[in-house]
């Protein structure tokens, strides 16, 4: 906005000199508050309010936020929404407007729908055909003049590829940007792997066979690398991480090499963002893979479980655990820590373990593990850290006897059938130990079997 309107520049200085929080990442400041005194405010104060109508008439000023849907923190979203939007029906004559792109998500769509402020448009009413053309012609062309066995083929055989297969291919791609741009990766790159001499040519009609739309091609790649091992945790891994992290870290993170960390992403590289460093982040070229591989209709055998989060947070604990024993006084915040050791201590406890609790059955083997993890913990830390490792200890062991006295109880009761004397007894522990769980895990079956207990 400075840059644009340089009259900004002076209001927009003087609110970050009275108040410097604004700009700090951990703030008291709302984004509601950011918005209005670092945006709105100057943009409203440059622009007298005389010269509204005729700044307004000549050329207004544009604000594009693009993929709005992207962003995970949906409270955040409605946040920023409902603040523009009361800006705007404060000041409706603002030589202001805002563009926002975004897939159809109900936190978006109903705070938008029901301002009469806003127009909303479908991009699907507006056909994209022929841009798509266009883009496949730029990039067949510039691949041609760069690819000599691509000039070869079109030397002796006309123009590549024919008329036929470019409307084909068009029609395949059904007007998405996004699945267009994979397919002509996928057919200029390939697999990236060493053992793979397929020419853009070979690949050109298997981009026919993939299902059309993202899922398909999603299917499509992640199965040439699904034998390979060590697959299923790389990828969950990557999914549910809260910040990307690099191969060396992820290998690190998972206790295996990085070369096979590498090994499982090299034929991936058509949807998932590889460097040609080990030290470089793993992100994804479209966040449509995570909503992909977290639905398990759309994933099926590819589905990442939220119970991996349990993983995770094993996988932490163990990665801290092997620096404490080196080192049992480093602190979480050392600048020499590598970036799995850093990630295992502001995350694992916080973040992935908020994501599965309440803990399913299918996460209490792993629950296991990180009880054992946080015993062995605390033979090695120092007498100042043990008293926040025996809080940690403490809330596992409660969440595991919640499931453990569930299932003893249960075995219980199959051993007194009716009409055996002590039955009404069994049925008494069973449900107040499902009422127990319940306490933990919010499950709506456990205090409703609980209940049908009790009336037996």
């Amino acid at each position: 906005m400075a840059t644009s309107l340089p009259n900004t520049i002076p209001f927009i200085q003087a609110v970050v000199k009275a108040e410097p929080e604004l700009l700090q990442v951990e703030s008291s400041f709302s984004l509601s508050a950011r918005l209005q005194r670092l945006v709105y405010e100057p943009f409203k104060a440059a622009v007298p309010q005389n010269s509204l109508a005729k700044s307004f008439l000549s050329a207004p000023y544009l604000i594009i936020i693009d993929g709005l849907d992207e962003c995970d923190d949906k409270e955040g979203v409605q946040e920023f929404i409902t603040t523009t939007l009361k800006f705007f029906k404060k000041h409706p004559d603002i030589p202001l407007r805002i563009l926002i792109t975004s897939r159809v998500e109900q936190h978006i769509h109903s705070c938008l729908a029901a301002d009469s402020g806003v127009i909303l448009k479908d991009l699907a009413d507006h056909c994209s055909r022929d841009d798509i053309v266009e883009f496949m012609r730029v990039v067949f062309e510039a691949e041609t003049r760069s690819n000599p066995v691509i000039q070869a083929y079109v030397q002796q055989n006309g123009s590549w590829p024919s008329r036929t297969d470019s409307k084909t291919l068009v029609d395949h791609i059904g007007g998405s940007f996004i699945f267009g741009s994979m397919l002509f990766r996928f057919i200029f790159e390939g697999s990236g792997s060493p053992g793979d001499h397929s020419t853009p040519l070979d690949r050109f009609p298997l981009t026919l066979t993939i299902g059309s739309g993202l899922d398909g091609l999603y299917s499509a790649t992640l199965a040439r690398s699904e034998h390979i091992p060590h697959f299923s945790d790389i990828i969950s891994t990557i999914v549910l991480l809260v910040r990307p992290l690099s191969i060396s870290a992820i290998a690190e993170l998972l206790d295996i090499q990085a070369h096979e960390v590498v090994c499982v992403l090299t034929d991936l590289q058509a949807i998932i963002r590889v460097s040609g460093t080990d030290d470089a982040p793993v992100t994804f070229y479209h966040t449509s893979l995570r909503d992909f591989l977290t639905d398990e209709s759309r994933s099926e055998r590819f589905f990442v479980r939220p119970s991996f989060h349990m993983r995770l947070c094993t996988l932490c604990a163990a990665c801290k655990l092997k620096i404490y024993r080196r080192t049992p006084k480093v602190r979480p915040r050392h600048s020499k820590l590598t970036a799995a050791v850093q990630y295992s201590f502001s995350h694992g406890d916080h973040a992935h373990w908020k994501l599965v609790v309440p803990v399913k059955a299918e996460a209490v083997p792993e629950l296991y593990k990180l009880v054992q993890l946080r015993r062995n913990m605390l033979e090695v830390l120092p007498d100042y850290d043990r008293g926040r490792e025996l809080r940690n200890l403490g809330v596992k062991l409660k969440l595991l006897f919640s499931h453990l006295k569930s299932i003893t109880h249960r075995e219980a009761l199959d051993l007194r059938p009716h009409p055996h004397c002590k039955r009404y007894w069994s049925l008494y522990s069973l449900g107040w130990a499902l009422e127990w769980l319940f306490d933990h895990s919010r499950s709506v079956s456990d205090i409703e079997e609980a209940i049908s207990l009790y009336r037996e």
